[in-house]
């Protein structure tokens, strides 16, 4: 049986396989809104400051044990490839179609790469094997936030590092949406799995706590990444119709409760005290 994938990385991927995308797949950083017309290239440096900010918070050595949860194409194992020497670098992910790109990346400066399919919710490693675990844009994918930071803290060594970044939705109510569909079936048809749509689990510093971690520091980057959807849907897109495509309608979901102030984007970091 097919693991729950997002129905969007079948596009991703032949984008991919066609030259079209990169090896990142998550949303990008802008310091200030971009000006003109969207283009391929932009977007790309975008999604390089985003990876960039959040290396930045990991505060890599040479010589790291490092795992990527939900590694996507292997965009973030691949920098840190060219970055660091004699690093032990494991990405994981549900998708063997993901893994098989991944695996196209050569080892550079005496590091060591690992690609395996598992489950971010039952990690198949040993406790206290990395000094540091990264999950960019993955973890509302996953069947349990709550469960994913136990995992985390478990297999980080005392003292290691978790840095990730997530997009956090808060229910609209009442508020009247001009969207010409559901929002709830639409975002998890397009972009499920996605478990704990409202974040009814609790926030991440009281997931992270629960499981023995720290919150040592977080950014909010919900105005830097709004840009994005400048990429994601078309400008011309109107509310008020249905585009009959699931990922579309997901992405115009998302981008309205990003503009409406119903979507958070945070960047984390905690420290592991067991």
């Amino acid at each position: 049986m097919r693991p729950a994938v997002p129905s969007y990385f079948d596009y991703l991927i032949d984008a991919f396989r066609r030259g079209e995308e990169g090896r990142f797949v998550h949303l990008g950083h802008w310091d200030s809104p971009p000006d003109g017309p969207p283009t391929a290239g932009e977007f790309a440096r975008a999604q390089q400051t985003l990876n960039e900010r959040l290396l930045d918070m990991a505060a890599l050595k040479d010589g790291h044990a490092i795992l990527d949860i939900g590694c996507g194409f292997g965009g973030t194992i691949d920098r840190i490839n060219e970055s660091r020497r004699d690093a032990l670098l494991t990405g994981i992910n549900v998708d063997p179609r993901q893994l098989e790109i991944c695996a196209e990346i050569g080892a550079r400066n005496g590091n060591e790469l690992r690609w395996e399919q598992a489950d971010a919710c039952s990690l198949p490693f040993p406790d206290h094997s990395f000094d540091r675990v990264l999950c960019i844009e993955a973890m509302f994918h996953f069947s349990s936030r709550r469960a994913f930071f136990r995992e985390a803290a478990r297999v980080l060594r005392p003292g290691g590092l978790l840095v990730a970044s997530d997009i956090v939705l808060r229910h609209p109510g009442e508020h009247p949406s001009p969207l010409a569909f559901e929002l709830d079936a639409a975002l998890q048809d397009g972009f499920g799995p996605w478990p704990d749509l409202w974040g009814a689990e609790g926030d991440h510093e009281q997931l992270g706590h629960a499981a023995g971690m720290r919150l040592e520091h977080t950014q909010d980057a919900t105005r830097a990444t709004w840009p994005s959807h400048r990429f994601t849907v078309p400008g011309d897109a109107d509310e008020h119709s249905d585009p009959g495509n699931s990922a579309m309608r997901a992405a115009m979901a998302l981008r309205w409760l990003h503009r409406e102030g119903y979507l958070t984007y945070p960047y984390l970091r905690f420290s592991n005290a067991t």
